[in-house]
């Protein structure tokens, strides 16, 4: 899996991970009446935990902003991915039909998976796209919930580990665990998962819902 840079104010499903780490380890260091105010059930990264976030970084000789960066997650004792909330995501020439633009959401899902994997991603299809699937089914570009990232703008080959590399990402953003977003982003398929309140669906070599060989399909909507 992987974690999110949190700031204050932020709110995310990692936040009460976070503070029931945090607490534990409050404890350890004797700072109960830190740790007693913060509310280990909200998914808000409220005052109180950022005050105990602060309090800690102190202890640990890190850098005290409040932030959880890194640096901050390490020495809580979780050792995984860390995501930049944006990297750089081009719109290519065509992929969204004029006045029809993808939705906020799915390009900020699309920009988290550029930070992921520390380079560019090519939107190649957005709300350009036929309303229906092959499938008769209402297609997630159509309402601009959808991303296909095809293959040769990104400097990838069909059924290739450039796109395993994409569909990996993803899928751990999704939630999924990294081993078994590795395997499944080599197996390929249609996978849908749930996270912060979005229905993501990910999509790569087959051609279950169209030809998913040349391109990751990733849909993001509410759930």
């Amino acid at each position: 899996m992987s974690v999110p840079i949190l700031r204050p104010g932020d709110t995310d499903d990692a936040v009460p991970r976070m503070k029931r780490v945090l607490v534990r380890e409050l404890l350890k260091l004797g700072l109960r009446p830190v740790a007693e105010p913060v509310d280990v059930e909200s998914k808000t990264y409220g005052s109180a935990a950022v005050n105990a976030v602060e309090k800690f970084q102190a202890r640990k000789h890190l850098q005290v902003d409040g932030i959880v960066g890194q640096d901050t997650w390490r020495a809580l004792g979780i050792d995984e991915p860390v995501v930049e909330e944006v990297g750089r995501v081009i719109i290519a020439p065509d992929a969204n039909k004029a006045g029809q633009q993808i939705q906020p959401m799915t390009l900020k899902y699309v920009e988290r998976m550029a930070a992921f994997l520390h380079r560019p991603i090519t939107i190649t299809t957005g709300t350009n796209h036929n309303k229906l699937t092959v499938n008769g089914n209402v297609s997630d570009h159509f309402s601009g919930h959808a991303a296909d990232i095809g293959m040769a703008a990104n400097g990838g080959t069909p059924d290739g580990p450039v796109g395993d590399r994409i569909m990996e990402a993803a899928l751990v953003l999704a939630g999924v665990p990294a081993a078994t977003a590795r395997a499944e982003a080599q197996a390929g398929g249609l996978f849908n998962n749930t996270r912060n309140n979005m229905r993501i669906q990910c999509i790569w070599k087959t051609n279950v819902g169209g030809n998913h060989h040349d391109h990751v399909h990733v849909g993001v909507r509410p759930a």
